[in-house]
């Protein structure tokens, strides 16, 4: 049986203590409650785990690691000057559940948040992105939100766990451009949902290189850290 895999979302905040993090959620989150370490959505029951945490020294690193396009930003001076930390906890596996996260973090913004940075993919972002993309999730920008490219001598992606999904794998010298090639695959995986079979084949165009997909176990992390996917690998294999 495969184990469900968490969602860990961390949102630095401007909150210099709990009390003030409970009322800015209920002024000002769009409808939630926040009552134990639960965050509760009254309208649709979803409900999450919350832990408030203090101001972490870190937190500008470990934001502009996972986002270095907006290192210089006017986001990332917030961050550095934020006085809290929060981070929302709740189950992946499916689509819908990745996306009820993505609005609750979109609350936790609009109660004052400074970014979002997910902690199970490694990817950030700012409060103005994050927004648009809840806005376009109609678009499949989740796939956006939570998924990134690891790159090395073989180069996979992470984050596909969210959604239930294989992520997918490629040797780097076995393609031009490995990860616009698994980008463009597991863009195809969320958006489509085909029903893949070891043996199929895929390619970005009709005359572009074709590779073959072998499933496999997930074996760049360990099993039970946050990036692991549970549900495993699709490698692509030149033809």
């Amino acid at each position: 049986m495969i184990d469900t895999p968490k969602i860990v979302l961390c949102i630095p905040g401007p909150w210099p203590d709990r009390p003030d993090l409970l009322a800015r959620i209920v002024r000002d989150s769009g409808g939630y409650l926040f009552a134990g370490q639960v965050l509760l959505h009254t309208e649709s029951g979803d409900a999450f785990e919350l832990q408030y945490e203090p101001r972490d020294p870190g937190m500008v690193d470990a934001f502009a690691a996972a986002g270095p396009h907006w290192l210089d930003s006017d986001d990332m001076a917030r961050i550095h000057a934020h006085a809290s930390v929060v981070y929302l906890i709740g189950a992946g596996g499916s689509r819908a559940r990745a996306e009820a996260m993505m609005l609750a973090a979109q609350g936790l913004l609009d109660a004052g948040g400074l970014g979002v940075k997910v902690e199970s993919s490694g990817v950030a972002h700012g409060p103005g992105a994050w927004r648009q993309l809840c806005a376009d999730l109609a678009l499949f920008s989740a796939h956006r939100a939570y998924v990134s490219n690891l790159t090395g001598e073989q180069v996979h992606s992470c984050g596909m766990h969210h959604f239930g999904m294989k992520d997918a794998i490629v040797a780097a010298q076995a393609a031009d451009d490995p990860v616009a090639l698994l980008h463009t695959f597991t863009w195809y995986l969320f958006t489509e949902a085909p029903p893949m079979r070891e043996g199929h084949t895929f390619a970005v165009a009709e005359d572009a290189p074709r590779y073959r997909l072998d499933a496999e176990p997930s074996a760049q992390f360990q099993p039970g850290d946050l990036f692991a996917n549970p549900y495993g690998l699709w490698r692509l294999t030149p033809l």
